[in-house]
């Protein structure tokens, strides 16, 4: 694999990390989730851990951590989801 593409798959899995961040630093602030879907949560976690299971398959390390990384960061978010949804 040329290593553009490397370069490209890095910049992208580090987008992805921090992109779920902020949505994970306003929940825990603000300690209430009324606004954010349970739903989509739990279907995007659910994404990861199937896209997870595909990396692991065709051994592709830089999907492999990316979605690792999003399946934990988006069951942190379910977490506080559903810790938060009814304030």
């Amino acid at each position: 694999m040329p290593a553009y593409i490397d370069l490209l798959s890095t910049i992208a899995i580090v987008i992805f990390i921090v992109s779920t961040i902020p949505q994970i630093w306003k929940l825990s602030r603000n300690k209430t989730a009324r606004d954010v879907s349970l739903w989509m949560s739990l279907l995007i976690a659910v994404g990861n851990l199937l896209m997870l299971v595909r990396s692991i398959g065709i051994h592709d390390t830089f999907f492999l951590l990316n979605y690792a990384f999003q399946l934990a960061l988006w069951l942190v978010i379910v977490i506080l989801v559903l810790k938060f949804r009814n304030r």
